[in-house]
């Protein structure tokens, strides 16, 4: 098995790396940004479009990675491309996946009395509420 030849991988590739490099934004800090939108509704609103736009070309990328990542795999199962290995300073590692289980009924059951403690505890006070980092979520229309 070879780690990763540049050359040996279908030329497709080659050609969309590219073309993501060429496509690639060149983004201000976050500080100049928020300086350059101004203040007031305005600059909401090319706050909020530039987020858009953002999340837009994101979800684009996400599918263009989401094909190489596909050829990446084909090349790991012919044995092209070790499990690890790095490229042009970047690592790459492949991960089999989370083990997952299915558990027998008792289990299920258990788990089901589990599931009514905590509501239980949860409605009496004994829980103890807290709230993880705040965080914002965007979706585009269409997901």
């Amino acid at each position: 098995m070879i780690a990763f030849v540049a050359g040996s991988v279908d030329s497709r590739v080659g050609e969309m790396a590219s073309v993501a490099e060429s496509e690639s934004v060149v983004t201000p800090s976050a500080d100049v940004l928020l300086a350059s939108l101004g203040e007031g509704e305005e600059a909401i609103d090319r706050l909020l479009a530039a987020m858009v736009a953002i999340k837009r070309q994101q979800r684009s990328l996400d599918d263009q990675l989401g094909v190489l990542l596909d050829q990446l795999q084909q090349l790991h199962e012919r044995g092209d491309v070790d499990a690890s290995f790095h490229f042009n300073d970047t690592a790459f590692s492949w991960s089999p996946g989370r083990v997952q289980f299915t558990y027998p009924e008792a289990v299920l059951a258990l788990e089901q009395q589990l599931k009514l403690a905590r509501r239980t505890a949860e409605g009496n006070g004994s829980a103890v509420r807290r709230h993880g980092r705040p965080f914002w979520t965007i979706k585009l229309p269409g997901t």
